[in-house]
């Protein structure tokens, strides 16, 4: 701790006369005297003074290919840095000749999904014509990675992956009748809970305005369904009874693939090294979810439950919070 507190006090002295030097006029020796201090010993601040002073030094002595090489490190550890007023107009005027922006960034997202199946064809035990559906929108959750690369101007190509957690339901009204009875009325509640791997690939638009800008995404996805659970319960208000299912793996009755279209917009806030962002997307099912064959291969959830599978793509809507780290490059105009 001493050591590098000592170290650090040496390099203050040292940057102070690199400056005194520089104020006289006597420049060749500046690039010679900091070069010891510019991995360690220096803060944030002084390391940032210490590239100015060498950078001015090699303009002033004409050696350009020196002072763009310079800039070059520069501007690979200090990507994101913005003029000062009181910056040397030889300085600035190299600084800007120079084009650095975000290449590539890693993604970290996490946020609640509203799941919802969008029924295609219904299938009933019941009397079609006496009863009555409805679905219910569960929350779920996500959590994610990815990648994104710049590819033209603002155009951004993104390929990602999910983990997600989807909750959903329904409910059927509506008379059932067992073996020598007339009917009785039932609602017939389902629950389910499936989880799939998300794997989306997409397009996203920036608009720059600065330290907040906002996008917007489409693409495609392809999912590969982990598990699903069903939990059935049937109501039977005349005898005042509610008979629970308990949870029923149905894994074999889903598709092991499924795919998607998405459509999102968002927002982003930059702050050092990327941005702290808001992703709204939509996420719209185009195959069915059930393996048709299956619908009549669980006896008991028939005659129990008097359940069938409804042909149904799932649809949802993501809400995440993430956090994007640019990876940035800087590129000298030649004209």
């Amino acid at each position: 701790m001493l050591l590098a507190v000592h170290a650090q006090k040496s390099c203050m002295n040292t940057l102070r006369e690199a400056k005194s030097l520089y104020e006289e006029g006597l420049i060749e020796e500046i690039p010679h005297l900091l070069s010891g201090c510019m991995e360690s010993g220096f803060t944030r601040a002084q390391r940032i003074e210490a590239y100015k002073l060498i950078i001015l030094a090699y303009l002033f002595d004409d050696d350009q290919f020196q002072a763009e090489k310079t800039m070059d490190e520069f501007l690979k550890k200090f990507p994101e840095y913005e003029v000062m007023p009181n910056d040397p107009v030889e300085f600035v005027y190299l600084l800007e000749s120079y084009k650095t922006a975000s290449v590539y960034s890693f993604n970290f997202m996490f946020g609640p999904v509203f799941s919802n199946q969008r029924i295609t064809e219904h299938y009933s035990l019941m009397g079609v014509n006496k009863n009555k559906m409805s679905d219910q929108i569960g929350t779920g959750f996500q959590v994610g990675t990815g990648m994104s690369r710049n590819i033209w101007k603002a155009l951004y190509v993104n390929i990602e992956g999910y983990y997600t957690w989807h909750s959903y339901g329904s409910t059927e009204e509506g008379i059932i009748t067992f073996r020598n009875t007339e009917g009785e009325f039932a609602t017939i509640t389902v629950k389910e809970k499936l989880n799939k791997i998300d794997v989306p690939l997409s397009l996203t638009y920036k608009f720059d305005l600065g330290k907040l800008n906002y996008f917007l995404s489409i693409g495609g996805m392809a999912s590969f369904v982990q598990s699903a659970i069903l939990e059935p319960e049937r109501s039977q208000p005349a005898i005042n009874e509610s008979i629970p299912g308990g949870e029923r793996d149905i894994k074999q009755h889903r598709q092991e693939i499924c795919y998607s279209a998405v459509a999102g917009m968002g927002l982003e806030y930059k702050i050092p090294r990327g941005f702290i962002v808001l992703d709204i997307r939509h996420h719209m099912g185009l195959n069915n979810m059930v393996i048709t064959d299956e619908r009549y291969s669980s006896p008991r959830l028939q005659s129990g439950f008097f359940y069938l599978d409804d042909d149904f793509s799932l649809d949802y809507l993501s809400i995440n919070i993430g956090y994007h780290f640019s990876i940035y490059q800087s590129k000298k105009d030649r004209r």
